[in-house]
């Protein structure tokens, strides 16, 4: 089939590769536009952008679907348009414009989790599992029938960038069989379920900075669901300090007490047993892997040597 694909993240462009070498035929992309980045702001093109220029694709760059866009694209015949990582509605003349269908690669288990940030929701929510959903897109939010799904868990030490890693390996594969289904007129998609329909939510700068006051599981979590990137952070002597990962200790002893220890203090900084910083409930955690501002990822260890980190200093 001739495909249309529609998407502007990192994610989605394993799903463009896994078509480009599949029997089916990518007749052109649509991105975003592209944005000013780095130290200079220069014009950069997103990862999709980079992909379809090193495979000589057709490039179609738009925010948003307006007419001028829907004028580009209607005159190129298409049979089926995929969208992975977009991030905008397509309206009803955009869809009617694919002569079988058009689908969405969405990382979660629909109905469970619609909207933009499915993996990082799952994490910080505390899930055991997720999977990855194959739908027809219609005019509302990821409410389309469901034409494949596959289940898997979320293992206790899963980060957004190792979870992001399991929906590809899982998701190219089952992209392909689906257009290959589609292609041959032997797949016919399903209602989503009524029951355990969510919705999420873009998150802010402000939603990265860790509460020192919440439970060493949440702070785990939120850690671990935006991963190196953009990672949380905390300010430690009113300089940000990404904190990238840490580990929970469920039963720490000490000879100092930390009931009376403010959340965010460091309880210990030294070779033997880490930095150990107090958080929410009486509750301690151990910072493994931290990015001081300007400066490059580093250990704990590395932190406390070379920025001369002493006990009942502070996070906040």
């Amino acid at each position: 089939m001739k495909i249309a694909f529609f998407g502007s993240a990192e994610f989605s462009v394993p799903f463009l590769d896994s078509i480009f070498n599949s029997k089916h035929q990518v007749i052109f992309v649509v991105t975003g536009i592209d944005k000013a980045k780095g130290r200079g702001m220069n014009m950069l093109g997103n990862p999709v952008k980079e992909y379809a220029c090193r495979k000589d694709l057709k490039i179609i760059q738009a925010d948003k679907i307006n007419d001028e866009v829907i004028s580009k694209i209607s005159g190129i015949k298409f049979d089926c348009l995929v969208l992975v990582s977009y991030g905008n509605l397509l309206s009803p003349e955009v869809l009617k414009l694919a002569a079988v269908k058009s689908i969405n690669v969405h990382p979660s288990l629909l109905p469970k989790y619609r909207g933009p940030s499915p993996i990082v929701s799952a994490i910080l929510n505390g899930d055991s599992k997720t999977g990855i959903s194959i739908i027809e897109i219609n005019e509302k939010l990821d409410e389309g029938d469901i034409f494949e799904q596959c289940k898997f868990s979320i293992q206790n030490n899963e980060t957004k960038d190792s979870l992001e890693e399991k929906m590809i390996r899982i998701g190219g594969p089952m992209l392909i069989s689906v257009l290959d289904l589609l292609q041959e007129g032997k797949i016919v998609p399903y209602q989503q379920g009524k029951k355990g329909i969510t919705y999420t939510h873009l998150f802010s700068k402000e939603d990265l900075r860790i509460n020192w006051y919440g439970t060493a599981q949440n702070i785990n979590n939120k850690i671990r669901a935006f991963s190196s990137e953009p990672g949380c952070f905390s300010f430690w002597n009113e300089k940000i300090v990404k904190i990238l990962k840490v580990t929970q200790i469920p039963n720490f002893k000490t000879n100092n007490t930390i009931k009376n220890r403010k959340s965010g203090e460091i309880i210990l900084a030294d070779k033997i047993k880490g930095l150990i910083v107090k958080c929410g409930k009486n509750e301690v955690i151990r910072i493994e892997t931290l990015k001081p501002q300007g400066r490059n990822e580093i250990s704990a260890l590395d932190f406390i040597n070379g920025y001369r980190v002493n006990a009942g200093e502070f996070f906040g």
